[in-house]
């Protein structure tokens, strides 16, 4: 019998990620349970993916080998301190912690229960993500001389809960939305040294729509426009001494490459197994647990993107105050 598994959390990212490429492989796990506080979720779950509904963690009577805690934000540090206690491993949806002290804590505790710890950082999933990162790395392109990444679509997402509108929600814009993929791989790409040097926003009063961000890369700059609003060009620029590598952000058509040189490239890397991003990111910590392979994405490695982000959160202005309205 496989390990296994609570799916912690059966709202609109479960419903529309884990419990798809769940019911999929639904063979390689033992009991399980689908936990939610609503039942409307737990039977959407159920209906895809034979398990066990529940309300808590708590009501689970039996151990737990792997949790994928996909509950709102505020959530993830309470729910993943609970499941690495009881000695499950953690699969956390992101942002993995809200404030890094609290990232560092679940790191830790981690590491002293002998648990894997991974993040849902999809894009480090990309077909393409590996080669690219091994290409830099090796020094084809040169040093990094610039980033220039615009990235927005109206939001549409069906939350379940509306946790990320509530009157107290705490970092759930659009910079802790997506905006933490967009860092996350960057940090996988380049594992750069990461200095903040300025950021506007307009969620001073509720959840931030509209992000300008503005970091230093291992002394590269890089320009960061994050919208909800409306559809940004989604296209990345990283301009390098011998060439600029340009990819759309969301990752489904490779990445091109127009040399100094005048020539041109384009490489579109194959998933040679067919798997969708969430087949990967489940088989990829099913692998890690049993020892098979490396996490894509620990815990631990994106640490730094936490660090930023907070850095960001804590130092952003409003755009009425950049204009001089207060």
């Amino acid at each position: 019998m496989g390990p296994s598994l609570a799916l912690i959390g059966c709202g609109a990212i479960a419903q529309n990620f884990y419990v798809p490429s769940l019911a999929r492989h639904r063979s390689l796990f033992g009991p399980v349970w689908l936990v939610d506080p609503s039942s409307g979720p737990r039977s959407a779950a159920a209906s895809a993916v034979a398990g066990t509904g529940c309300a808590r963690i708590q009501d689970i009577d039996q151990a737990i080998d792997l949790a994928i805690i996909a509950a709102p934000n505020a959530l993830h540090f309470p729910l993943a301190v609970d499941a690495l206690t009881i000695g499950a491993d953690v699969l956390l949806e992101k942002p993995f912690a809200v404030h890094p002290d609290q990232g560092r804590i679940l790191v830790e505790l981690a590491r002293a229960k002998g648990r894997v710890l991974a993040v849902n950082q999809t894009r480090r999933f990309f077909p393409f993500a590996a080669e690219l990162r091994d290409r830099i790395r090796d020094g084809q392109f040169g040093p990094l001389r610039s980033i220039v990444h615009h990235e927005g679509l109206k939001l549409v997402w069906p939350f379940e809960s509306g946790a990320a509108f509530a009157p107290l929600a705490e970092r759930t814009g659009a910079i802790m939305d997506f905006g933490v993929h967009v860092i996350d791989f960057y940090q996988f790409l380049l594992n750069p040294e990461w200095v903040f040097v300025s950021a506007i926003h307009d969620g001073f009063e509720g959840p931030e729509g509209l992000a300008e961000i503005e970091l230093m890369a291992s002394g590269a700059p890089v320009s960061i426009r994050l919208s909800r609003y409306c559809a940004q060009e989604n296209i990345a620029h990283l301009v390098f001494d011998r060439a600029k590598v340009s990819f759309q952000v969301h990752g489904a058509d490779g990445y091109d490459i127009a040399w100094r040189s005048g020539a041109r490239e384009h490489s579109e890397p194959a998933d040679g197994h067919g798997l969708s991003v969430a087949d990967r990111v489940l088989l990829n910590i099913v692998a890690a647990a049993a020892g098979q392979e490396a996490l894509v994405c620990s815990a631990e490695s994106s640490l730094p993107v936490l660090d930023i982000l907070d850095e960001i959160y804590r130092n952003a202005r409003s755009y009425a105050a950049t204009l001089g309205y207060v």
